[in-house]
């Protein structure tokens, strides 16, 4: 079959425009025309002289139609051929489009959706005209192209097509465009039939065949303007379906409840399904032709029924796995099929349309495939399993039938099958629109909401497409908003919105991202690298996993894994295929990647890809590196494509927060995998059973901050003035599509609200004074400032002196309001002072309200005796420290006299009474109402005298006539403001105890009190020369004076015979504690001075006294004691130089013996009686008298009879004698007065409890007295007590001592 036709006017497509131009133009020469003319023309001839002697295919359906055909392609634009699979439109189109004169002026593109199919269609016509491939028949693919523009024919993918419209908007080369497989729907395809529908009107010479291989010709026709449809039918036997649902449910994908049983139950259903192929295949005669083609949804169930089948399935069946990431030699199985039986492939749905399966007569179809579906809000990338469309679902049926009737078998019910959408859902409405959009820009084409699609995307892919771009830098979202878009759009040119870097990226035939990151790469300066990962990121995984070998695979993926980063891998892969020895030649590298487990294929892929792109990045002029790029510098490259896809470590296991508040887990082949790492950044997010992150790396947020500066949002929060940095500082949130990337960062406040960081200056630096530096202005104006509100504190109002608002308002008139910095306020300031130096100073009155008040009854210093104590004042009755606070050292307190500070702030003394007076019981209270006169008229009374005794003395004494007492007033139940707050400091100052109560505080620091403060070098053996008993010291600003004392450096109970030891130089604060120390060191003193009088002493013990105290201890312990109370008893006086210890001396010689005998005569009595005492204590009978002889012997434990004479005074030792003496009484009469004695323990024992329990505090020792007259009037009478005595008596004692 040949073509002839008159081509002498016809002229190249590439010249016909520029003909027109010229013809227009009358300046134009006739001959410049006819030149090109004939040039062009001539091209046409050699075409026509090239063109392929073309024998159609009778055998296939499509060439009865060739006449029909041929007529509409050249009276038609546009044409659909509506072929079922099998009917031959694939080869036989291009060929009839020649015999139509197609190819001459340009040639015949012809579209297809794979490489796969675009190269074996080209081979395959090749051959059926009777050409080399590559002469009149060429492709042109990814990393491949054979042939040239004279070419008459040009197989190529979609993708390929439309990389060529960035070049030549008007597809010149072309005079027919056959767009094959138009079913599809991809997003390419949808994308080119927009652009033909705009471009045919431009070029009314272009001719356009659409083939579809299902029922959805009408829309093609539609959207074409009604264009013709010509339907051929499929070279097809009858195909028989039959349902086998083994589910009563009708699901629809992976997100039901139910597909878990269907996933679990679909084994055993295949498995009956392939037995009843095979009986059918017997039953109907052909058991050896029965190859079973079988639809699975998943990688992972395809390996799972392959099991199955291996272990339950048929005999001498050979099993094999169809999917598209399979392993070029697995691939070549199934389609060369080695003749040795049945077989059962097992594929996805890359089986349905793409790939022909030879030999299959039976089809089981799973009803479900993975479906690729974008999600624009988390911007994942779904790949739910989904149920198939009915034209899915027909497409797998028309597999069995090519060479024979077949069976389908369909796990599903027909029902089901009807329910089910009659196609699948175009590409456009799931998928990122990023490219698309880009494309359009690039080439002019308008908004994407405004371009005729055969069916319109969803609006919200759309914007979020859009917003990728934005996010990229690609596109600008105003042309002002940003200053870094706008110059960068300036630069290059605003071309439909987009910037420099968007032109860049639409000149790349990659995915938008990977273009932004190759440009990063050239701006970060590592640009080698990443051309090797983007390449690698472009293709599919290299990485196989077979089902059989995945540990080894996986341990031999691992020598390329580097720590951090799974984009690290691919370097390393890359670095090792180009410097091993073991992969030089082609044949070693092919060895390399079987060894490794590596798919060969697409290695070579990999490396084709990287060579395109190298050019591509010379050809935009993008600078490469010379140095080996750092870790920093090249992951901060790749995330400038990659900001949508960072994430956090949460505190759940393995679990991330990304953008848009999506949760997800790293992908278990990553490096990262159960690592500890902060944040990350990964290629894709992938969403299966569950949301995974898929290469990842791990990153620095601060990086996010510099790559995505226009898309943060700041949150700002807590503004406050830093004295530190002289500014106003705030915090921000700085989030990232919802992502918190720095939860609270500082920032300059200014330079985000001026007004608002002025306001905060001017309050909390100047009015405040925490300006940071304090220049004369601000010295003054606190000083009075200071000044006034002492006065406030003092006189417990707020009323008198203006408020922070007041001198705010000061500044806020004078400062100006571009100034909100301490270095601003400054270079400010030094301009207006030379001019008025006194321009910030706040005058006297304006501070006061009215008229200055007096504060002399609240003095700065408290005078107690000879101490003068600092007062500080605070008016806030929350505050522990309302009212006066009283600082004072340590060293002071035992000198700080009770009676007169109960007097309390002279100020505050009338309210003080008044308060007291209020306190009191009602039924006491209620003969001194008003109050507040009675308290005026006792303040009234109150002279010098009376300010050194107690207050509640003086209260109890004025009002003796209403029978008030000193106990009934107590400070607890007054406002705690009219009692000074005391703080107990040390020496530095540092705070030792607080608090309102004298004694409680001197009680607690009892230890610090009493203890010595100093002790002077060297120990002495008589009164030592430098010894000064009170001296004055300061100590925090107060005078207190200091005694000091002689101390023994041994106490004088454990002395030996020949003793040396001697005293010791210490210093007290407590002068009581210092008198007590002194006399122990006197007694050791004058003790080493009496060797022969104290052994004149000793001899004087009787045998009688020895066996009478030897129940307690040995004849030398009493020895000690009788010396020891002899010199307690001849020591009247304490020296305090050495004089006056040279005449104790004397005087104590003279006394010594005298003074020893009348010592001897008590303690001899003591003795005896209380040996007396235990005897009859021993004939009583326990039961009766048990509570008579406890109290006894709790009378004689006070009395402490084994070393009384060390912790009794002699005033309290020789009345022994006397109770002793007392207590014989009372056991004499104790049987015949047992009633009137129990009655007597019951007054008593009360009184012996406090002692007991308080007997350590020296103010006991008066009511110890006292308790002892009581028991000889109750339990020893006619025996006559010292003084009048009663519990009454014993009572008062008890208030006024005030003990606990």
């Amino acid at each position: 079959m040949q073509i002839h036709l008159n081509v002498d006017q016809w002229v190249m497509a590439r010249d016909r425009h520029r003909l027109n131009r010229l013809r227009k133009d009358k300046k134009t020469q006739p001959a410049e025309i006819e030149k090109l003319f004939e040039q062009s023309n001539h091209k046409v001839k050699q075409r026509l002289a090239r063109l392929p002697k073309i024998k159609l295919n009778q055998d296939l359906p499509v060439t009865q139609y060739a006449d029909r055909l041929i007529d509409a392609i050249q009276k038609h634009q546009v044409i659909i051929v509506a072929g079922e699979t099998g009917s031959g439109k694939t080869t036989q189109l291009p060929q009839i489009a020649m015999l139509a004169g197609r190819g001459l002026t340009g040639m015949i593109g012809h579209t297809q959706p794979r490489r796969l199919a675009a190269r074996s269609v080209s081979q395959r016509i090749a051959e059926e005209v009777g050409q080399k491939l590559g002469e009149a028949i060429g492709f042109k693919i990814r990393f491949n192209e054979q042939g040239s523009q004279d070419s008459i024919v040009r197989l190529m993918t979609d993708g390929i097509l439309l990389a060529e419209l960035t070049n030549d908007r008007f597809l010149s080369k072309y005079d027919t465009i056959i767009i094959d497989e138009a079913h599809e729907r991809s997003l390419n395809i949808d994308f080119i039939m927009g652009y033909l529908k705009q471009l045919l009107p431009k070029r009314p010479d272009l001719k356009v065949i659409v083939t579809s291989a299902t029922l959805d010709v009408n829309r093609f026709s539609q959207y074409f303007n009604d264009a013709p449809i010509f339907e051929v039918e499929g070279r097809s036997f009858p195909v028989e379906v039959r349902y086998r649902p083994f589910s009563e449910l009708s699901i629809i994908g992976s997100d039901d409840d139910e597909f878990d049983d269907f996933e679990e139950n679909l084994p055993r259903a295949v498995v009956q399904a392939v037995e009843e192929c095979f009986a059918d295949a017997e039953g109907k005669g052909h058991p050896e032709h029965a190859d079973i083609l079988i639809f699975a949804s998943t990688e992972q169930e395809i390996r799972e029924l392959q099991e199955t089948l291996q272990k339950y399935g048929p005999r001498h069946t050979e099993v094999l796995p169809l999917y598209a990431r399979l392993a070029l030699a697995e691939q070549q199985k199934i389609f060369s099929p080695s003749g040795k039986g049945r077989r059962i492939i097992i594929a996805t749905n890359v089986a349905e349309t793409a790939l022909t399966v030879p030999n299959i007569r039976y089809v089981i179809d799973s009803g479900f495939a993975r479906i690729s579906r974008y999600n624009y809000r988390s911007r994942v990338q779904r790949l739910p399993i989904e149920a198939i469309s009915q034209a899915a679902a027909n497409q797998r049926k028309g597999r069995c039938g090519r060479i024979a009737a077949g069976v389908c078998i369909r796990l599903y019910s027909e029902e089901d099958f009807l329910s089910r959408p009659e196609f699948t859902e175009p590409e456009i409405k799931r998928t990122n629109l990023a490219s698309v959009i880009l494309q359009m820009q690039s080439l002019g084409l308008g908004s994407l909401e405004d371009f005729d699609f055969i069916e319109p995307p969803d609006f919200r892919l759309v914007n979020d497409g859009r917003k990728l771009l934005i996010e990229l830098g690609a596109l600008s979202e105003h042309p002002t908003q940003s200053p870094l878009l706008r110059s960068s759009a300036s630069q290059g040119g605003s071309k439909g919105g987009l910037t420099k870097v968007g032109q860049m990226m639409a000149r790349m035939p990659i995915d938008p991202r990977l273009a932004r990151m190759l440009i990063g790469g050239a701006h970060f300066g590592v640009l080698k690298e990443t051309l090797i990962i983007v390449s690698a990121l472009a293709i599919q995984d290299p990485r196989e996993r077979p089902a059989d070998k995945q540990m080894q695979a996986d341990q031999k993926h691992a020598l390329f894994k580097e720590a951090d980063s799974d984009f690290l891998f691919y370097l390393k892969l890359w670095n090792t295929l180009q410097t091993s020895p073991d992969a030089q030649s082609e044949n070693k590298r092919r060895q390399f990647a079987r060894q490794h487990f590596l798919s060969w294929l697409r290695l070579r892929e990999w490396k084709q890809t990287h060579q395109q792109l190298v050019e591509l990045a010379e050809g935009l002029k993008l600078s490469f590196n010379e140095k080996a790029a750092n870790y920093e510098n090249l992951h901060r490259a790749l995330l400038t494509g990659l900001l949508s896809f960072i994430a956090n470590k949460t505190d759940e296991r393995n679990t991330f927060m990304a953008v848009r508040q999506q949760k997800a887990k790293v992908f278990p082949a990553s490096t990262l995998h159960k690592t500890n790492t902060a944040w990350v950044m990964a290629f894709e997010m992938v969403e299966t059973s569950q949301v995974y992150l898929r290469t990842l790396a791990k990153i620095d947020p601060e990086w996010i901050l510099l790559a995505a500066r226009d898309l943060l949002k700041y949150h700002y929060f807590e503004p406050h003035w830093s004295k530190k940095a002289g500014i106003v500082n705030a915090y921000a949130q700085i989030s990232l599509f919802g992502l918190i990337i720095e939860p609270k960062r500082m920032v300059n406040f200014e330079k985000v609200d001026q007004a608002a960081a002025h306001e905060i200056f001017l309050r909390d630096a100047l009015t405040t004074g925490n300006l940071g530096i304090t220049p004369p202005f601000l010295k003054h104006n606190l000083l009075k400032l200071e000044e006034v509100e002492r006065v406030e504190d003092k006189l417990r109002r707020r009323d008198l002196v203006v408020d922070e608002e007041t001198i705010y308002q000061f500044y806020a008139e004078k400062v100006p309001e571009e100034i909100a910095s301490r270095r601003s306020f400054e270079d400010w300031r030094a301009t207006v002072e030379t001019e008025n130096p006194r321009y910030l100073f706040v005058e006297d009155d304006a501070l006061w309200m009215n008229d200055r008040p007096t504060t002399q009854q609240f003095p700065d210093y408290l005078h107690n005796g000879q101490l003068r104590l600092v007062a500080s004042y605070r008016f806030d009755p929350s505050h522990d420290e309302d009212g006066a606070t009283v600082k004072i050292p340590v060293q002071a307190l035992p000198q700080v006299d009770e009676k007169q500070w109960s007097w309390g702030i002279p100020g505050w003394r009338q309210d003080l009474i008044e308060a007291l007076l209020k306190a009191l019981p009602k039924d006491k209270r209620r003969n001194l109402v008003p109050i507040p006169d009675t308290a005026k008229k006792l303040m009234q009374g109150v002279d010098a005298v009376h300010l050194r005794e107690h207050l509640f003395s003086y209260l109890a004494f004025a009002l003796r006539g209403e029978q008030i007492t000193e106990k009934d007033f107590s400070f607890e139940r007054i406002d705690q403001y009219l009692v000074p707050f005391i703080k107990v400091v040390d020496e530095k100052g540092k705070l030792i105890a607080q608090g309102r109560d004298l004694d409680e505080l001197k009680a607690r620091c009892r230890v610090e009190t009493h203890r010595p403060v100093k002790q002077q070098k060297g120990e002495f053996q008589t009164f030592p020369e430098n010894f000064v008993f009170e001296a004055s010291q300061k100590v925090t600003g107060v005078i207190v004076k200091q005694y000091q004392a002689l101390v023994p450096t041994k106490p004088f109970a454990e002395l030996d015979a020949k003793d040396e030891s001697g005293v010791v130089i210490q210093t007290f604060n407590d002068q009581d504690e210092a008198i007590k120390q002194h006399r122990e060191g006197i007694i050791r003193l004058v003790h080493m001075q009496l060797g022969d009088l104290i052994r004149q002493l000793k001899k004087q013990i009787s045998k009688p006294l020895a066996l009478a105290y030897s129940p307690l201890g040995e004849r030398a312990k009493l020895e000690q004691m009788l010396v020891y109370a002899t010199l307690q008893v001849s020591i009247k006086t304490l020296p305090k130089d050495t004089a006056e210890f040279n005449q104790l001396i004397v005087d104590v010689k003279k006394q010594f013996l005298a003074d020893g005998q009348k010592v001897l005569i008590d303690i001899t009595d003591i003795f005896t009686q209380w040996q007396q005492i235990r005897r009859e204590l021993l004939v009583l009978d326990q039961d009766i008298f048990g509570r008579s002889v406890d109290d006894i012997e709790d009378q004689l434990d006070l009395m402490s009879l084994a070393d009384f004479v060390y912790s009794r005074s002699a005033e309290i030792w020789q009345e022994y004698p006397r109770y002793l003496k007392a207590l014989l009484l009372r056991l004499g009469r104790l049987p015949n007065n047992l009633q009137r004695d129990l009655a007597a323990i019951d007054d008593v024992d009360p009184w012996m409890d406090k002692v007991f329990k308080f007997k350590n505090d020296p103010k006991i020792k008066e009511l110890y007295l006292m308790l002892e007259e009581l028991r000889i009037s109750l339990f020893s009478q006619p025996m006559k007590t010292k003084m009048p005595i009663s519990p009454t008596r014993l009572q008062k004692l008890w208030d006024r001592l005030a003990i606990g």
